[in-house]
This record gives C-alpha cells, structure tokens and sequence, in this order.
C-alpha cells in the first residue's frame, strides 16, 4: 500500500480534506502540532515527526533527564523516540511503521496513538514550566532564608 491512499484514509478518519503526499511526504498540523509522515528512504516503512516544541529553559538538565528516561521505557513512549532536531532544538517525536503487510486499520490505529502520544507530550512538555518555576521559587525562598540562618529544626516557617 502506498503512503498516499494511507495518508488519506486516515485524514478521512480525523475529518481532514486535502492531503497531499508530495515526494513522499505528506505534511499536516494535529491540533497545532506540525507532523510530518514520510516514507523511508528504502521506501519500506512510513516514518512519522511530530514537532513537540522547544525544550524549556527552565531546569534544561531535568527535563532532558525526563526525555532520555522515556526512551528507555516503553511505557513512556510505547517505541517511539523523543530526540532534539540538529537543526532547530526543538523537541521531536520520532515513530516507524513497516509498510509490509500493513492493514488500512492498523496503521490508522498506529498514527492515532502517534497523535495522541504528540498530544502527551505536547502537555508535558507546557505544563513543565510552570512546575519548574515554581521549584525555582521554592529554591530561591529556600535559599533566601537559609542566607541569614533561619533554617533548621529550631526554626518556623512563616
């Protein structure tokens, strides 16, 4: 099957008209995240980008922390690599899909859970600044206190 009639079957599926696979790649945005499904260069699988957005500036070793462990746990990314783009820094969401014996059901159920993993991501990636902020609040008052030696077990936080 070629990525043409499955990339329109499964925009038909989200309710999406004009798909276009040009030069074997056909390119669209999920809910505000550009995605990018294209064919392998030995033109046996379909590979799926999904731009997360960039990495935040809050706590950067953390959150690549984060990113790496997912990787290395199929819960967290069920097989598909998060990476940083050489060339913008964003945040990517990488995933392959063999085109051998692939169903039209199966590979529409396989780029939902793309999208849908995108989307996670997407949220975690949003709701880690503020989270961040805060833990740098907390660290700064920590610290800020600790300055003039009112920490410790004699001491009462007001």
């Amino acid at each position: 099957m070629e990525l043409e009639q499955l990339m329109s079957a499964f925009a038909e599926t989200l309710g999406i008209e004009g798909i276009e696979v040009k030069d074997g790649t056909c390119s669209m945005t999920i809910d505000d995240i550009p995605m990018e499904f294209t064919e392998s260069p030995d033109g046996l699988a379909v590979v799926g980008a999904a731009a997360i957005g960039m990495p935040p500036p809050e706590k950067p070793d953390t959150f690549n922390r984060m990113l790496l462990e997912a990787n290395t746990q199929l819960y967290g990314t069920q097989g598909i690599a998060l990476g940083i783009s050489p060339d913008s820094g964003e945040i990517i969401l990488l995933g392959g899909l063999p085109f051998q014996g692939l169903e039209m059901k199966e590979f529409c159920k396989a780029l939902d859970e793309f999208v849908n993993k995108a989307e996670e991501w997407r949220e975690t990636l949003e709701n880690f600044r503020p989270a961040a902020e805060e833990a740098a609040t907390r660290d700064e008052e920590a610290s800020r206190l600790g300055r003039f030696g009112m920490t410790g077990p004699g001491f009462m936080s007001v």
